[in-house]
């Protein structure tokens, strides 16, 4: 009884033994990973491509910028941009262009030589937004596509005074005593004082062999006008005018 009683107790502890082992083995193989394990790597972003700019480059001052026969926009104070003709935008035709000078000609007085009617003598070096790393220069002589025209004789701008304009006695910026133009009509800022009949060069070195240039018997004044923009004038231009009724 002894032997059978010891016997059944060993096959009873192996048993457990094993009932354990085979727990321990659930537990370990349902075990989380280690904390110290390392996570995976995450996906690596690449940076975005810087934006280009916006800003168009300006335009290079060339025969092409402000060509004859282009239309272009008073772009506020006297600056002026390029616009096509069919646009609604388009102010002002050019109806004469002179030629880019470069280099040392660039520096030197072009003037404008606009014909009659000119309504706008625009300097393109100083046209803003234009591109003049190269010392060059040139005028362009516009010509509003609309009533009203300055540029007419008697009305009140354009870039020189001609026979047929109104002026009135005012100062300059520095203040000295000059003529400036106005509106024939009284519909200018200042009130026409004088009409132009005749305008005339007077000459410093005179030619005995022609007739002195003068103003006619009905003018009762006379006056050296301004130099036009831009305009080297080694002789004064003198206007002979009358006073306004």
């Amino acid at each position: 009884m002894r032997t059978r009683t010891a016997g059944a107790g060993t096959a009873l502890f192996a048993a457990g033994l094993l009932l354990v082992g085979c727990s321990s083995a659930k537990h370990a193989e349902a075990a989380p990973p280690s904390p110290s394990s390392s996570p995976s790597p995450s996906p690596v972003r690449s940076s975005p491509a810087p934006a280009r700019s916006t800003v168009p480059a300006p335009p290079v001052l060339n025969d092409h910028y402000f060509a004859e026969g282009d239309c272009a926009r008073a772009a506020g104070g006297s600056r002026y941009e390029p616009v096509p003709c069919d646009s609604p935008q388009a102010e002002a035709k050019v109806i004469k262009r002179s030629s880019t000078a470069q280099g040392v000609a660039a520096a030197l007085p072009q003037g404008a030589d606009c014909p009659d009617g000119t309504d706008v003598a625009l300097d393109l070096t100083q046209n803003a937004l234009v591109d003049v790393k190269q010392n060059r220069a040139a005028w362009a002589c516009l010509r509003n596509l609309r009533d009203p025209h300055p540029g007419d004789p008697g009305g009140g701008g354009g870039p020189g005074i001609l026979v047929g304009d109104c002026v009135y006695r005012g100062k300059t910026s520095s203040g000295a005593e000059t003529v400036l133009e106005t509106r024939c009509d009284g519909q200018g800022e200042h009130r026409p004082e004088y009409k132009v009949d005749k305008i005339y060069v007077k000459q410093t070195l005179i030619d005995t062999t022609k007739p002195k240039p003068g103003c006619p018997d009905e003018a009762t004044v006379s006056f050296t006008l301004p130099r036009a923009p831009g305009a080297l004038a080694l002789d004064p231009t003198v206007a002979c005018a009358e006073p306004v009724d």
